[in-house]
């Protein structure tokens, strides 16, 4: 086991940055709004395997290239902003929530690839994370912080399950598309 004040110091440090909300928060909200609380709960769960993957990264040593290569960062980056770009465009064309939102495999493939896409994450696993990591095994407090992320995000999802009746589709396509458009191009300069 790690160091329970190390463990406890990386618990605080990795739930007040799933606090601000991020590209993986709007996925989940969208998904969840426009599907169900069980469509965003899968959202939630793809952004937490997501999260898992860049532990996993992080604790092999892999996020380290981010850091020395500008290139590498950089294609990250422009990653990320393309696909925040592209959920944009599609939740401003969509108009109106469907029910192909509902789709749990889709739900989850977009909270994975909203994770692994986001810049938020891999700065994250790359500058905090390994000052934590290199003192005791990394695999617990990757799995703890993916666990807490899946928690945070769920109850969103299940909060926007809730109000999906009272909240009009196409408002929530609208405001959600142009903040991921505007988030993928402040990204991307």
């Amino acid at each position: 086991m790690p160091d329970m004040t190390q463990y406890l110091s990386f618990l605080g440090v990795a739930a007040m940055a799933m606090v601000v909300p991020g590209p993986d928060t709007l996925v989940v909200l969208r998904t969840a709004l426009g599907g169900g609380a069980r469509a965003g709960v899968w959202a939630a769960a793809g952004s937490a395997v997501g999260l898992l993957a860049w532990g996993a990264a992080a604790v092999i040593g892999l996020t380290t290239l981010l850091t020395v290569s500008p290139t590498a960062f950089a294609a990250v980056k422009l990653a990320g902003a393309a696909y925040l770009g592209f959920l944009g465009v599609q939740a401003l064309r969509a108009g109106a929530v469907t029910t192909g939102d509902a789709l749990q495999g889709a739900a989850f493939r977009r909270g994975l690839f909203s994770d692994l896409a986001n810049v938020k994450v891999g700065l994250f696993w790359t500058a905090l994370a390994p000052q934590f990591l290199t003192g005791g095994p990394g695999a617990a407090m990757v799995v703890s912080a993916a666990v807490l992320a899946f928690a945070w995000l769920s109850a969103y999802a299940l909060l926007a399950g809730r109000l999906r009746h009272v909240v009009g589709g196409r408002a929530v396509n609208v405001v959600t598309g142009v903040t991921m458009v505007s988030l993928a191009v402040l990204l991307a300069l």
